[in-house]
């Protein structure tokens, strides 16, 4: 599968009406929109900033994260957004076995150590870093993967077609719901409307589903930036704004991102009635209405595991690399012990790993299995244009890896440093 979105001409050009422009200027807002450009930018020139700024470094950081033994410890050493992203999930992951208290140990190390057999003692290791970059590691016992990856639907002309494409169980929910609150959805992106969506649905319900882990855009950077070419949408029941969605337009107005979510007060009860999911449905049958071509439902990473990507793909979804710098960062996951937990941790999170393909790299669901440990196709992958999916036999994988491989004197890590 291509994981580059199809260039062909919609058949149904949009003809939305021009982006709501949100007023601003000076230092604040120019330094907002840069931000943004820096981040998220799909333009050539930003994009090659971006590559030679993040390849810059002689040095990476490097963080080892540990729970009681017996379980996997897991380090993540490369571009510093991993250690937000990609190591966080995987401790997230570990903890479904292992909720005790976690230990972190931080430092600095160079890529070339890694080719030189020189690692973290850890027995997971995953680097994360441009894709030429990882060209000189090693690739015995490892898997290569996107660093994030893109949800994209394709908006159908015809309400049955998009009604089709959902998943029979998320049709129903909804139906049921909306009997219940008779959602509608509105657009508002006046400044007022948008001081409103961030101060009372948005901030607050990512402070309260995340906490500290939070991760967001701030204010400055959602008003000047996001919504000067996007627009927000409220949904309402009796009249009452109960969720909101801040989206991006494309520069071709065919693509629409959602970028900021939320509920109102963040309050659960909202997504026990449903509201939340009443974000999405609504959007596709408003971007159908207005003939948008495509909605991206933005980033995640490629662990299917993950519940944002299983809930996603009930909406039919293409599985695409983002149109950003991060489309060509990637991570390699190093296994380094071969141990019962390791097996039931990988075993536990198959993962859309990264393939030569004749038109370019194919994202190829990849499970792990052994004579005693099953594949868990039960974490579906199935998306439009996915392949099936591949079975790695554990066995034959770690064949080389040895039970007890560590280089304690590695410089990276300062025993005893806590993140």
């Amino acid at each position: 599968m291509s994981v580059v979105p199809s260039p062909t001409p919609s058949p149904h050009a949009a003809v939305a009406p021009p982006p709501p422009r949100a007023g601003g200027a000076g230092p604040a807002a120019t330094l907002a929109r840069l931000t943004y450009a820096w981040n998220n930018s799909p333009q050539p020139g930003w994009r090659t900033v971006r590559r030679l700024y993040d390849s810059a470094p002689r040095t990476v950081p490097v963080t080892v994260s540990r729970v009681e033994s017996g379980h996997p410890s897991i380090a993540y050493l490369g571009l510093p957004q991993g250690r937000a992203n990609i190591l966080q999930l995987l401790e997230q992951q570990r903890s479904r076995t292992s909720p005790g208290p976690i230990r972190r140990e931080s430092g600095r190390t160079r890529l070339r150590a890694l080719a030189a057999d020189h690692w973290p003692d850890a027995d997971l290791v995953v680097v994360g870093a441009h894709a030429r970059l990882l060209e000189h590691l090693p690739t015995t016992a490892s898997l290569t993967a996107p660093f994030r990856v893109h949800l994209v639907v394709d908006v159908p002309t015809s309400a049955e077609e998009l009604d089709r494409r959902i998943s029979r169980r998320e049709r129903w929910e909804f139906r049921r719901n909306q009997r219940e609150h008779h959602w509608t959805l509105e657009e508002d992106s006046s400044p007022e409307a948008f001081d409103f969506f961030y101060r009372t649905m948005h901030a607050p319900t990512m402070s309260r589903r995340h906490g500290e882990r939070s991760r967001t855009e701030s204010p400055s950077v959602a008003r000047h930036a996001i919504l000067r070419h996007g627009t927000l949408m409220f949904v309402t029941s009796a009249g009452v704004r109960v969720a909101g969605v801040l989206c991006h337009w494309s520069p071709d107005r065919r693509t629409l991102t959602t970028r900021l979510l939320g509920v109102r007060d963040g309050d659960q009860r909202h997504y026990e009635e449903g509201a939340f999911k009443a974000v999405y449905h609504l959007l596709l049958r408003w971007a159908r209405e207005n003939r948008v071509d495509h909605v991206d439902f933005f980033g995640t990473e490629a662990f299917l595991s993950k519940g944002i990507f299983q809930w996603k793909r009930k909406f039919g979804p293409r599985v695409v690399l983002p149109p950003n710098h991060f489309s060509d960062k990637r991570i390699r996951l190093h296994v380094r012990r071969d141990t019962p937990q390791v097996r039931d941790f990988l075993v536990a999170n198959p993962l859309l790993a990264l393939e030569p393909g004749p038109a370019g790299p194919a994202l190829v669901p990849t499970y792990f299995t052994d004579s005693a440990r099953p594949p868990r196709t039960d974490i579906s992958a199935r998306c439009p244009g996915l392949p099936e999916p591949r079975l790695v036999d554990l066995d034959a994988f770690l064949a080389d890896v040895d039970s007890a491989v560590a280089d304690p004197d590695l410089e990276a890590v300062a025993p005893g440093a806590r993140a």
